[in-house]
């Protein structure tokens, strides 16, 4: 179930933001999963999501990689 739950979720994203999530826009991106706070916390460690990239003043991140940051945090309820 989770594959098909994150295979919509990158099919929705793509289409949204076909050049890359914008930084300040992940948390509506995400419904709130990810902070935008929390993931420049998480650059600036070295920890946050791979591949992004700077427009201007704005950080972008590549869908694909926003899917596998969240695939990689996914964990099974008990």
């Amino acid at each position: 179930m989770n594959e098909q739950v994150l295979q919509q979720l990158e099919k929705k994203l793509s289409e949204k933001f076909p050049f890359g999530i914008p930084r300040k826009e992940i948390g509506r991106a995400t419904g709130n999963v990810l902070h935008p706070r929390t993931q420049a916390n998480l650059d600036c460690l070295g920890q946050g999501i791979k591949g992004r990239f700077k427009i201007g003043r704005n950080t972008i991140y590549p869908v694909q990689n926003v899917i596998d940051f969240l695939q990689s945090k996914m964990t099974t309820a008990a």
